[in-house]
Parts: structure tokens; C-alpha cells; sequence
């Protein structure tokens, strides 16, 4: 389980990761707590996962200049 937090943007994160696939590891929209975003993973390596979804954010147009942090959970 990974959290994402961040104020904005949060429909465009969850319809994002909620999409994602690379190297068979999926994100699925769990719940929302406060501002963080929980999502539920496949990925064994918990850390790996929070780098590889924060990675994906940056890179959309709008993910680039959002304040946010993803962790494990």
C-alpha cells in the first residue's frame, strides 16, 4: 500500500495510477484519508513502488509543478 499526498489534482492522480502498469506493478484506488490518496499495490518492493508512482505524476504536464509526496504505507 502506497499513500499520495497532496491537496490538487487528487480525481487526475487516482484516474492516473488507477490506470498504470510498468513492469506488471498496478496501482488500485483504495480510499482517501484526509489529503492522502491510499492506493493498494502488487509490488513487493513498497519503496520502489512510491519512487515509480511519484515518477509517473511528474511527468504528466500537471504533475510536474504539483506539490506532493508519495510513501509507503
Amino acid at each position: 500500500m502506497i499513500k499520495v499526498n497532496s491537496a490538487l489534482q487528487q480525481d487526475k492522480i487516482i484516474e492516473l495510477l488507477n490506470d498504470f502498469e510498468e513492469d506488471g506493478i498496478t496501482f488500485t484506488y483504495s480510499k482517501k484519508q484526509g489529503i492522502s490518496l491510499v492506493f493498494e499495490t502488487n509490488a513487493e518492493d513498497l519503496e520502489k513502488a512510491a519512487k515509480l508512482a511519484k515518477s509517473t505524476i511528474k511527468g504528466q504536464s500537471w504533475g510536474s509543478v504539483l506539490y506532493f509526496q508519495v510513501v509507503p504505507a
